[in-house]
């Protein structure tokens, strides 16, 4: 599937996040070999220094590891570490902005909660 790149952030990064999102939603399971670097190359149209820029930035943030002649792996425990990392950039980030917002529109945290537990229920 072609993942559709915005051009406000570099590609490697987005190429990184799709990486992580597939981490994330285990499409891409710890111990496994996420897709080769000339394949996601040719799926997504990009040059693969892109896609190398990608994997060695996760790499970095020990979510995959290269193992010599075999491949690139998702790392034992990388799905946990994302869910950590990811909860605590909604807390931090995403929840004040969401306050901020209904403040703004004169909603209160009752009206805001009720909200959230609507969608939530329409989504499940």
């Amino acid at each position: 599937m072609r993942y559709r790149f915005d051009q406000t952030r570099p590609i490697y990064l987005q190429v990184a996040e799709m990486i992580r999102d597939a981490i994330l939603s285990a499409d891409l399971p710890e111990g496994e070999a996420i897709p080769s670097v000339r394949r996601i190359s040719v799926e997504q149209e990009l040059n693969p220094q892109t896609v190398l820029n990608a994997t060695r930035l996760l790499m970095d943030e020990d979510l995959l590891e290269k193992r010599r002649g075999v491949g690139i792996f998702v790392q034992a425990g990388a799905r946990q570490v994302l869910i950590d990392r990811e909860k605590e950039a909604f807390r931090t980030v995403e929840l004040p902005a969401l306050v901020s917002r209904a403040r703004l529109l004169g909603l209160s945290a009752r009206e805001t909660t009720d909200m959230v537990k609507k969608t939530f229920e329409e989504r499940s």
